[in-house]
């Protein structure tokens, strides 16, 4: 009759200790192991600054011919690959993601002309020239401008220092929960990694004040890359004895 009693104090000091865990925490209690466990949740976020700028632009043009379009549509990306190369964009550097060659109608169905769309993806490592970048696509005949995206190079070895922290700040939430359970903390049983990266997207931001030529100092567009977070979260099992 004694090992009902001695079960059901073993399930109310389970519940308790899990009750008075912090958030993300967990004390485990294994009667049939020597040792016991706590599982913790460790979540870290390093403040970076962008150093690449992913700019998306292209050419839109239309034509009564497919070969009319075409012959618009080359020399305008033509045009703008020989300004991106006088900013010093490399050819590695410029990617064409997207070509279309599109019939148009008229209200009863009709083919009135044809629409060909070309865009390029352009990578400026030297992220303080986006927003001339940007000036002399258009003004060399680009009218799509589909966004800025800021890029971390060295992304990876952030990210992986910030693992390195997330499992730091594991270790002392566990620490934490040792001490107040009664336990000392042991070896890592367990690492499992729970967060995945995430890019960060803005739009450009053009600083025209009014007035005067559109290429003064006043109307250039202006690119602010800012700051973006790379998060780590990771989920560690300490022996706890």
């Amino acid at each position: 009759m004694k090992t009902p009693i001695v079960l059901a104090l073993a399930l109310t000091l389970a519940l308790v200790l899990a009750g008075c865990a912090p958030a993300e925490s967990t004390v485990h209690l294994q009667q049939e192991r020597d040792s016991d466990t706590i599982t913790v949740t460790g979540r870290v976020g390093l403040e970076v600054t962008p150093d690449v700028a992913q700019v998306s632009i292209g050419v839109s043009s239309q034509a009564a011919t497919p070969g009319d379009a075409r012959l618009q549509n080359s020399t305008a990306i033509n045009a703008t690959l020989a300004a991106l190369a006088e900013l010093g964009i490399g050819e590695k550097d410029i990617q064409t993601s997207n070509m279309n060659l599109w019939n148009r109608y008229d209200n009863n169905g009709n083919i009135i002309g044809y629409r060909m769309s070309t865009d390029l993806t352009i990578y400026v490592r030297e992220i303080e020239k986006a927003g001339e970048v940007v000036d002399a696509a258009i003004e060399a005949g680009s009218n799509q401008l589909n966004g800025v995206e800021y890029l971390v190079s060295n992304r990876d070895e952030i990210y992986n220092q910030a693992l390195i922290d997330a499992i730091e700040t594991a270790r002392q939430k566990a620490e934490a929960l040792a001490t107040a359970s009664g336990k000392i903390l042991g070896e890592v049983q367990q690492v499992d990694e729970t967060s995945r990266a995430v890019a960060t997207v803005r739009e450009f931001v053009n600083a025209d004040t009014g007035g005067g030529d559109a290429m003064n100092d006043r109307a250039k567009t202006t690119i602010r890359p800012g700051s973006t977070q790379i998060d780590a979260e990771v989920k560690v099992v300490f022996r706890a004895e």
